[in-house]
């Protein structure tokens, strides 16, 4: 009587859902030698589906994670050639540098010597330079002061005069 009753509810889903078949039938049939050539005709199971699905949901998870490990190959290979150039560029500076100190050092006791006549000879020009001339500078100077000390001394003589003057 139950199996009565599960074939009727059966023929019921079927006749409702319009499918002929339920999946384990499905499977008894296509599992066969000619059932594998029928196979294509009956619809996919609810696993199959569901394994279809997982299958291009991995698909492209792999297409996305691929992108991804590419545009970070990319940014990693930008990031080395960068880094090679400022290696490169630390090398020839490192190098100037080498060659400058090697310089410096090789030119130092020549370097002191001429630095030594420079002086001797700025030193020289400047004295040269202030003895021009010092004479008529002290004869001027001499001048200014003699003029300066004959208005004081008259200024000093007649203030009173100058301030009745002013004030009249």
């Amino acid at each position: 009587m139950v199996n009565l009753y599960t074939e009727l509810v059966a023929q019921l889903v079927r006749t409702i859902t319009g499918a002929l078949y339920t999946d384990e039938e499905i499977k008894k049939i296509t599992s066969g030698a000619t059932g594998k050539y029928l196979k294509d005709f009956f619809p996919a199971t609810k696993d199959e589906k569901d394994t279809q699905k997982r299958i291009i949901s991995a698909r492209n998870h792999i297409e996305e994670a691929g992108t991804i490990i590419r545009d970070m190959q990319d940014d990693l290979e930008a990031q080395d050639r960068q880094l090679n150039d400022l290696l490169t560029t630390i090398d020839e500076k490192k190098k100037l540098a080498y060659r400058y100190q090697t310089l410096a050092e090789t030119n130092k006791e020549a370097f002191e010597a001429f630095r030594q006549e420079m002086e001797d000879a700025l030193r020289n020009e400047l004295e040269e330079q202030a003895n021009q001339g010092k004479r008529l500078r002290q004869f001027a100077s001499a001048i200014i002061w003699l003029v300066t000390l004959v208005a004081g001394a008259a200024l000093g003589s007649y203030f009173k005069d100058v301030i009745s003057w002013f004030s009249a």
